[in-house]
């Protein structure tokens, strides 16, 4: 039996929910509907009553408006009387209306008419024979019983029509009712059967979830073990090449401060020199070496360093630049004299930010090297700032830390010693930020997170 993956299990579940759903829509529009045309066929039955009511009442208007002419022979009752007469013909036409299309309340409707007509022909007939012939004229019509058996008539047909009326509006209701409990029962076992599907659905994703955790782990950290030695091997790569050329530079430009004119104290103080580069070079080899060999311990990367430490080490290996360059260097770390970071990349940020600072110089003035640490917010930040040429941050702001980017000549440039200084940071959960104007220099500045 074919074993059904993940995604099929998925899509199988999807199509259930859907069946499902399309049945609960179909459902429960039917039964909106019922209830929808239900409402209007009670809407209409509640208005018929209420008509077939002012019809009786209109009518009774005409009776009393008549008999009260009979009586008294007063005009002023016939007022009532035309009133009755309009408002029952209104009523009719509303009643018409209503019912247009349907032969049986047709056959209701045409019977209420000729009733309405008779009852209203023999008021009239009353009433002119008052008006012509007195009281007693009238009165014998009256007492025929005619006038009241019209009437008497017309109230049963109004209470039988008013009684089937009743009669549909109870069966719509209940009909009604029954829709309603029916819409609410298949939503309820709607809600039962997607949440049976989806702990079915939930339970099978879950086991063959935890079963490609368990694998995923496995392979995370085989990744991460193999992808830590690769960005060891590429820092270390890096590293030992942008330093071996600095201090490479820095010897070069040190044996260019002596020639066959020199006395022995200029040798000697540029051996002296080259002797420091050397051995902070070699330092830096060996704990480079040292970091590799002992990869597996992450953390251990990260130490209490001492600004000023690294900063002397540093200077000391930047003297032939200082010197060729004029460069003054500042440095105050007393607000914040030590982070928590690896010592060796430390190092290498400080010699390439203080190393761009002088190979970057403005033409026109003498380089001056500010390094400052300082406390914002409960974080450590490092500002390096220079008076060089500075960096127009609107032309090259988002290219300022790629590979192999240079925004001024220099025979030494690589394009390579700011993207290594992010790496180094970031690598370490730092940041690196710039500030610049293009004209007067730039900062850069190092945030080592939290103290």
């Amino acid at each position: 039996m074919k074993v059904l993956s993940l995604k099929n299990k998925i899509d199988l579940t999807f199509l259930l929910v859907a069946v499902v759903f399309c049945g609960l829509i179909w459902s429960t529009y039917n039964r909106a509907y019922s209830v929808t045309k239900n409402r209007h066929i009670i809407s209409q039955t509640y208005n018929t009553n209420t008509v077939l009511e002012k019809i009786l009442s209109s009518m009774i208007d005409i009776e009393t408006g008549a008999r009260g002419y009979t009586i008294t022979g007063k005009e002023n009752f016939l007022e009532i009387y035309e009133s009755g007469n309009k408002d029952v013909e209104e009523w009719i036409d509303s009643l018409e209306d209503m019912k247009r299309g349907k032969s049986a309340d047709d056959k209701r409707i045409s019977e209420l008419k000729r009733l309405i007509d008779s009852k209203k022909a023999f008021t009239i007939l009353t009433i002119e024979a008052r008006r012509n012939k007195g009281m007693e004229e009238a009165a014998a019509m009256i007492s025929t019983g005619q006038g009241k058996a019209i009437m008497d008539s017309l109230r049963e047909r109004i209470a039988v029509y008013q009684k089937s009326q009743l009669q549909i509006l109870t069966e719509k209701l209940a009909e009604t009712d029954a829709n309603i409990k029916a819409r609410n029962f298949n939503f309820f076992l709607f809600v039962i059967v997607m949440f049976a599907l989806l702990v079915f659905a939930y339970g099978r994703i879950r086991m063959n979830a935890k079963q490609m955790m368990i694998d995923g782990v496995i392979q995370e950290k085989l990744s991460d073990e193999l992808a830590y030695q690769n960005q060891q091997l590429n820092d270390f790569a890096n590293i030992t090449s942008h330093n071996l050329r600095s201090s490479a530079a820095n010897m070069t430009s040190l044996i260019s401060l002596v020639d066959e004119k020199s006395g022995v104290e200029e040798y000697r103080n540029v051996f002296t020199m080259m002797r420091k580069v050397a051995s902070n070079l070699n330092d830096s080899l060996n704990e480079l070496i040292e970091i590799l060999r002992i990869k597996k311990s992450r953390p251990a990367d990260k130490e209490p360093v001492h600004f000023v430490d690294v900063y002397l080490r540093v200077t000391e290996t930047l003297q032939g630049d200082v010197l060729n360059n004029k460069a003054t260097l500042e440095s105050d770390f007393n607000e914040a004299p030590t982070v928590m970071f690896s010592k060796i990349h430390l190092e290498s940020v400080l010699q390439n930010l203080i190393g761009n600072a002088m190979k970057y110089k403005s033409p026109d003035r003498d380089p001056v090297i500010k390094v400052r640490s300082e406390i914002q917010n409960g974080e450590i930040l490092l500002h390096i700032s220079d008076n060089g040429l500075g960096i127009d941050l609107e032309r090259h702001g988002n290219k300022i830390f790629g590979m192999y980017q240079m925004f001024h000549k220099h025979p030494d440039a690589k394009g390579i010693g700011l993207f290594i200084t992010k790496a180094q940071i970031e690598n370490l959960g730092g940041t690196i930020t710039v500030t610049s104007d293009g004209i007067n220099g730039s900062t850069f500045t190092v945030n080592f997170g939290k103290r």
